[in-house]
């Protein structure tokens, strides 16, 4: 059987959001807050970017800037400002050279997403290959972001398409998510949300999502954390970061 890739759309919401995603895929979160157990900083040189080197807050300051030039300069509470979509590749990936599937991921997000591609971060310092794409959903002088996400019917095109364009030339297979039963996904929720318990992530602000999506869908937050799921027939060979650190605390359907 193929090797797994896990593909992740995740609507960006709160004031401070794109800023706080991009200081945790850049880094810089990291360097002020410490890695975590979840990140080896050794490799942390590995990790790269496809979009420049501007730092979080100009990335951010540019989005920004960018609303209020459309006359969006308070969004609603619940606006989408931001839609983040994360790529991950199998675990034993890190033994073979990935720029050229990241690469194909990128051009992949710049084709078929309207709005403007922010920022396209590589990370090679956790325990999968994987990638952040973060997009300012601003399209034609409005903010579409609930449109970009779309239902649950929108998600399934585009992960098919983009097993289609891109991850079936890689050898790799659809993630088996599905694969788990009602009862094991129950239990491996439980066993992740309890191994999160000391992360900082519990005193996020959007912890309630997160929780949210571990409870629908645990399987890339236990592939993350190394949790092995009871339920036979299922390889944990990959995983999508979701985390995130929020200034002084902080993926998908």
């Amino acid at each position: 059987m193929a090797a797994c890739h896990i593909f992740r759309l995740a609507a960006m919401k709160g004031k401070s959001v794109i800023l706080d995603a991009l200081k945790h895929n850049k880094r810089t979160l990291q360097a002020e807050r410490g890695a975590g157990e979840n990140i080896d900083a050794s490799k942390s040189h590995l990790n790269y970017s496809l979009t420049g080197s501007d730092t979080p807050e100009q990335v951010a300051t540019h989005a920004k800037v960018q609303m209020v030039k459309a006359g969006i300069d308070k969004p609603r509470i619940n606006q989408v400002l931001g839609v983040e979509i994360v790529f991950s590749l199998p675990i034993d990936r890190h033994s073979q050279d990935t720029k050229p599937f990241f690469i194909d991921c990128y051009e992949w997000v710049k084709k078929t997403f309207d709005g403007e591609l922010l920022s396209f971060d590589v990370h090679l310092d956790e325990s999968a290959p994987h990638a952040h794409a973060v997009i300012l959903p601003l399209i034609d002088g409005k903010m579409q972001g609930s449109d970009m996400m779309g239902g649950k019917g929108n998600l399934l095109r585009l992960i098919n398409h983009f097993h289609l364009e891109v991850a079936s030339r890689y050898g790799l297979s659809r993630s088996e998510s599905k694969r788990l039963s009602a009862m094991d996904k129950q239990s491996l929720a439980s066993r992740v949300l309890s191994q999160l318990k000391t992360d900082p992530v519990m005193k996020s602000s959007i912890y309630h999502c997160i929780r949210d999506l571990i409870v629908k869908d645990p399987l890339p937050f236990a592939q993350m954390l190394s949790i092995t799921p009871a339920a036979k027939n299922i390889s944990v060979k990959s995983f999508v970061d979701h985390k995130r650190s929020k200034g002084k605390g902080r993926f998908i359907t």
